[in-house]
């Protein structure tokens, strides 16, 4: 079911952004940042309504019913599930966004009316909780330029959603990936002279009661690409 073109964009720190289920968890901890008077930088996202609307508008559905209706998605290979996710990706990458959804993206670009360059982020529904992690499996695209990159970031986010590594992950959790939905944040560029990842609670064991901090030199992509090693804090949850 289609959704009305004031739902595809909303500024962060908007109301509708405390809602996970419309504009995935990575909006959602932003706008509750803002809403607790921590300064971040400008941007908007893009709803699950926006990924909704696209699908409504191409055969991508058919694509994916295709690709991942042959058989169940526990009883295929890892080449079959690897095939499948280069296919569907090639799909979303190929397939144009409806005029009136670019049109939509350029609008709130110029209200944004940024000198910076842009990060383009993934915020899916569910992608992380007590339970599983989805850190690292969508697409971020960092330092784009131009409205016309921003355009291809989006249907780069979009595509990450189905890609091998992000369907293989969901067949462990027993999830039907054809539920799945995406939002993608536009935010500013921050020039960073140190960056890093803070991790609620430890990644590797949940249960244990630390959270941990990881920080490089640069931009956060020497972190999470594995191209430097980070300095690392581990904090005791219960007492900080």
């Amino acid at each position: 079911m289609d959704s009305p073109k004031n739902t595809w964009i909303i500024s962060l720190g908007e109301t509708a952004g405390h809602d996970v289920n419309v504009v995935g968890g990575k909006a959602a901890a932003l706008t509750r940042m803002i809403a607790a008077g921590i300064h971040i930088p400008a941007g908007f996202c893009l709803t699950v309504f926006a990924y909704q609307h696209v699908l409504s508008r191409s055969d991508l559905p058919d694509v994916i019913h295709m690709e991942l209706g042959r058989k169940p998605l526990d009883k295929m290979r890892w080449e079959e599930i690897w095939d499948a996710a280069l296919r569907i990706r090639s799909a979303f990458l190929r397939t144009p966004l409806p005029p009136e959804l670019v049109q939509a993206i350029y609008e709130a670009l110029s209200r944004l009316n940024s000198g910076h360059s842009l990060a383009v982020r993934s915020s899916a529904p569910g992608e992380d909780s007590a339970q599983r992690s989805f850190a690292g499996l969508h697409e971020s695209i960092v330092n784009v330029q131009d409205k016309e990159s921003v355009i291809r970031a989006v249907q780069t986010v979009w595509a990450s959603l189905w890609s091998d590594a992000a369907l293989l992950y969901r067949k462990e959790l027993l999830l039907d990936p054809r539920h799945s939905l995406m939002a993608v944040i536009v935010q500013e560029m921050v020039p960073a002279e140190d960056s890093g990842v803070a991790f609620g609670r430890d990644p590797r064991n949940q249960t244990v009661d630390r959270e941990i901090v990881e920080a490089v030199p640069g931009p956060c992509s020497n972190l999470v690409d594995g191209l430097l090693e980070p300095d690392r804090w581990i904090l005791k949850r219960s007492s900080g």
